[in-house]
């Protein structure tokens, strides 16, 4: 099989159509079918079901597309290879995020100075939670990742370190407060985020011995925020992953240092850094330049 044939089939999995596959490949569905046909008939398995109105990946279909990504992530760095000998800077960089901490925060201040150097590189970031990230990483589906550390499965750079800090309403009888015990919040409607977040708050109200009123659960960032703007509750997150430039204004919130000190580390993840594409290697080399010379470290730590 070529890896023409493994990109249909992948371009395929991930939108459920041949047709939506074809458009997104720029060729003809008939050829995105062959290739389907041919990976089939040289494996001897069915990789979709096919119905009226979709198609779904059989089970050896699924952990072929694991697969796939993996194979297809070498062929992306064997031609990465070839281009930096040609001097051509040319490439694909995948990034893995497990959310705004990184994507808002630090990525941008890393792809700020890749872009300079590596201008003709196209990097693409997905997000999802930290075990999904681990899972784009393992799988090649992403050449890095970034994660919450430590870690003993890939290797990695380490980024910055980040805290939990409360978040109230703009008026809340707290509001004055210059820090936040985490037992004073006993009193008030509660508002859990999601993700590696939520679980770190759960696991700190464990060890605080004490049940907190959640009204609201698995609450993304955005909307955990514009529920405290609201006077809906409080909240505790990571202070990397909240939006500062609206911080007191009207009808906004507050970001309050909270005790106890709950850090945590971000680092960047891949599965060899012996054998990165030359696109991640640099991203890497960029990263790991800029959190030495501390334009990384976050400004309340």
């Amino acid at each position: 099989m070529t890896s023409a044939q493994l990109q249909a089939f992948v371009t395929v999995a991930q939108v459920n159509s041949f047709t939506a596959a074809a458009i997104m490949l720029g060729i003809g569905q008939s050829a995105v079918s062959h290739a389907i046909k041919s990976i089939e008939k040289e494996l001897g398995v069915t990789l979709f079901v096919r119905g009226k109105a979709d198609i779904i990946l059989t089970e050896v279909g699924s952990h072929i597309l694991a697969k796939a990504h993996s194979v297809l992530g070498l062929f992306e760095s064997i031609k990465q290879t070839a281009n930096e000998s040609k001097n051509l800077q040319q490439g694909v960089l995948k990034i893995g995020s497990f959310g705004p901490s990184f994507s808002a925060h630090l990525l941008p201040i890393i792809l700020a100075e890749y872009r300079v150097r590596y201008p003709n590189i196209k990097v693409y970031v997905e997000e999802g939670e930290d075990h999904l990230v681990r899972e784009w990483i393992a799988n090649r589906k992403v050449d890095l990742g970034c994660i919450i550390l430590p870690d003993l499965e890939f290797d990695h750079i380490y980024l910055t370190t980040d805290k939990l800090s409360v978040v109230l309403p703009v008026n809340h009888p707290l509001a004055t407060k210059t820090k936040i015990n985490i037992d004073e919040l006993r009193p008030f409607p509660f508002i859990l985020t999601e993700g590696t977040t939520g679980k770190m708050v759960k696991e700190l109200f464990k060890q605080s011995k004490f049940e907190q009123d959640v009204v609201y659960n698995n609450v993304q960032i955005m909307s955990m925020l514009s529920m405290v703007s609201c006077g809906a509750g409080v909240s505790i997150t990571a202070e990397l992953a909240i939006p500062s430039e609206l911080e007191g204004k009207a009808g906004s919130y507050l970001i309050k240092p909270m005790l106890p000190i709950v850090k945590r580390e971000i680092g960047l993840a891949m599965q060899n850094l012996q054998h990165l594409s030359p696109a991640a290697a640099a991203f890497v080399k960029t990263a790991s330049t800029l959190e030495r010379a501390g334009k990384l470290k976050h400004q309340h730590l």
